[in-house]
């Protein structure tokens, strides 16, 4: 990439390619270095970055379009399913003109903060049986499946839950 938004594995700025108009980057990262996997999620493909970069005297701002495929698994049934997370950021950073400045934990971040907080496939998930462990998505297993079947409320026998 020959403008100010570095192709590396971090994401940084060189505030001296920045022209008096402002510049428009798009970049593709490798997620591997940047440790955002959980358990439940994946990022196995590139992590994609358009941005609108401007120089604001003493400032750099930064418009970032993120887009972050991902590898889910269902909290509900457990199946592997593919999402992508998107985040629209506004980021501003001192700086002088000979500044290289690293956007990389602040894109990270963004990211992490799109996440969902419990992954479901779809809406409709149905789960797993709790008596056998069948997905019920594909076909039904026979077992009572109202909450009252295992221990009469959803929350079983924890008084806290209740």
């Amino acid at each position: 990439m020959t403008g100010a938004l570095a192709q590396e594995a971090t994401m940084k700025i060189q505030v001296n390619r920045i022209p008096p108009e402002g510049l428009h980057e798009e970049a593709s990262y490798d997620p591997a270095p940047l440790d955002m996997g959980r358990l439940d999620i994946a990022l196995r493909e590139p992590i994609q970055v358009k941005a609108f970069i401007v120089k604001a005297d003493p400032e750099v701002v930064v418009t970032a379009e993120i887009r972050c495929p991902l590898q889910l698994t269902c909290a509900r049934c457990l199946a592997e399913f593919a999402s992508t997370v998107t985040a629209d950021a506004v980021f501003s950073y001192p700086a002088t003109e000979t500044d290289v400045i690293d956007i990389t934990e602040d894109v990270r971040q963004e990211i992490i903060l799109a996440y969902p907080m419990i992954p479901v496939c779809r809406p409709d998930c149905k789960g797993l049986c709790r008596v056998c462990g069948q997905d019920l998505n594909t076909h039904p297993c026979g077992h009572d499946q109202r909450p009252e079947a295992a221990g009469g409320s959803p929350a079983g026998e924890n008084p806290v839950l209740r």
